[in-house]
């Protein structure tokens, strides 16, 4: 399999592209409350943690993706189920994003598009993009990192300066104690979005200086955690935690208000724009995650050829995974992040690192 490279800022650009792709959709439970853009920022720092675990474990196995080096660490007869096991939670993972977006258009811009001809063209966005590999998602990323960021920070500056904002929503702060802190991050925010970037352990070797992952995936982290925390604390002053917590788009509703002097307005697809571009590159990214593991495992010369049938399970996937866009939330929170995605991604990856490390010590 030809080995394909990105640089470290194109890797940055999309571990941020990543993170924020479906997180700037919601308002992520408010579990904290108004505080929960403290605890995004709580949780960025045990995304650190989780980094420096991913790090670690292809420092010690340098030139293996996730799914080498699994079979490495415990052994072939529970590495390559367990290998299997993260392939099949990336393409799952690529369903819940596909549907995400698909209900977003549908129920905002396109109210009488049928959802499969919007999720299908957005599925065959990504699949041609990987064709050229991950060096044209990486390019892509690069260049439309910052478009995403103007464009974001364009949004606040006239959400602010529409004056719908009201500062007293944030009070009162570190209520009780941080306790509903704490519950936000544990499973919750620790996972989603922070212990997604496990993912990233697939792209590490394509990194053209491979002893810069740690840093740049570090910093990745840090960057996209503040921006999170602080659209946030935006979307808290805008509508308050009660109101944020039932509205199902909070960005876009935020921006779609904006009026100015009835000149600047109706930014709706504005809003969209912006939230495609992460949700775009959250897709490609779990979706070459699912398809180079699956050549991988099963030793194929190429992952190309598993694209159009990969992006054919994804897609009729999104539509299984729930009957409703409620139904799929409900899944997703309450189902997916404490059973499935925790044990994922951060309480295996920890044990193969002790494992990994016991045996370094070992074979000194």
């Amino acid at each position: 399999m030809a080995q394909e490279k990105i640089s470290g800022w194109q890797l940055f650009s999309m571990i941020i592209l990543f993170e924020i792709g479906t997180t700037v959709l919601f308002g992520l439970g408010m579990r904290a409350k108004q505080d929960e853009w403290l605890a995004i920022l709580a949780a960025m720092l045990g995304g650190l943690v989780l980094m420096r675990v991913y790090a670690k474990l292809c420092e010690y196995y340098p030139n293996r993706t996730l799914v080498q080096i699994i079979p490495e660490v415990v052994g072939k007869w529970i590495g390559y189920p367990l290998s299997l096991i993260y392939i099949l939670n990336f393409a799952y993972e690529s369903s819940r994003v596909l549907r995400d977006f698909g209900e977003l258009i549908v129920q905002t811009i396109l109210r009488e598009t049928p959802i499969l001809v919007i999720m299908a063209g957005f599925m065959l966005g990504v699949v041609y993009c990987l064709r050229g590999g991950i060096e044209v998602l990486g390019r892509l990323g690069e260049i439309l990192f910052p478009v995403a960021f103007i464009a974001l920070v364009t949004g606040w500056i006239l959400i602010f300066t529409s004056e719908i904002q009201h500062f007293e929503n944030i009070e009162p702060v570190f209520e009780k104690n941080g306790r509903p802190i704490w519950n936000a991050v544990f499973p919750f925010l620790l996972v989603f979005p922070f212990g997604q970037t496990l993912l990233f352990m697939m792209f590490a070797k394509n990194l053209n200086s491979r002893n810069r992952f740690r840093k740049v995936g570090m910093a990745g982290i840090v960057a996209s955690g503040i921006i999170l925390s602080l659209n946030m604390m935006g979307l808290t002053f805008v509508f308050g935690p009660l109101v944020l917590k039932e509205t199902e788009f909070p960005l876009y509703t935020a921006i779609g208000m904006v009026d100015l002097g009835d000149f600047i307005m109706n930014l709706d697809a504005f809003a969209i724009l912006m939230m495609v571009l992460g949700g775009f590159f959250k897709l490609g990214a779990f979706m070459y995650g699912t398809v180079l593991g699956t050549a991988q495992l099963f030793r194929l010369e190429s992952y190309h050829t598993l694209l159009v049938p990969w992006g054919t399970i994804i897609l009729a996937l999104s539509f299984i995974i729930a009957s409703t866009y409620t139904q799929h939330i409900y899944i997703g929170w309450n189902i997916s992040i404490p059973y499935i995605f925790f044990p994922l991604y951060v309480v295996i990856p920890i044990l193969l690192l002790i494992i990994a490390a016991i045996r370094k010590i070992g074979s000194i």
